[in-house]
């Protein structure tokens, strides 16, 4: 069974090739070695999402262009998924409201180093 979570609003759609492989803006490889790709994809419907078969995390940077405060949030919630895949959206949800405000600026620059265009 594939697992996959969405963030904020609407429903998810499906990935396809072209759009996996043309937005990739960076790569992360985790603790047990595999590597997840961070991908800027504004035609989704949502802020955010990740695939955890595929290790892919998605973000829809042009829903975010009003509010930076947005972005991190959005950007540390799906990070937060990737390094619990174990927890549901509502504890993942209360851990990014309870976190987000002590994040250093490093942190934060890192996370948001993340989708910079290259």
């Amino acid at each position: 069974m594939k697992k996959k979570v969405r963030s904020k609003v609407g429903t998810a759609g499906t990935f396809s090739r072209a759009a996996i492989s043309s937005d990739v803006r960076s790569y992360v490889v985790d603790d047990s070695g595999k590597r997840w790709r961070w991908v800027v994809d504004n035609r989704m419907r949502d802020y955010g999402d990740i695939d955890f078969e595929r290790r892919v995390i998605r973000i829809n940077h042009a829903m975010h262009r009003r509010g930076r405060e947005s972005l991190l949030d959005t950007l540390f919630h799906e990070e937060l998924h990737r390094l619990f895949p174990n927890l549901g959206e509502r504890a993942i949800c209360a851990m990014t409201r309870v976190l987000l405000p002590t994040l250093s600026p490093r942190y934060r620059a890192w996370l948001y180093s993340r989708i910079r265009q290259r």
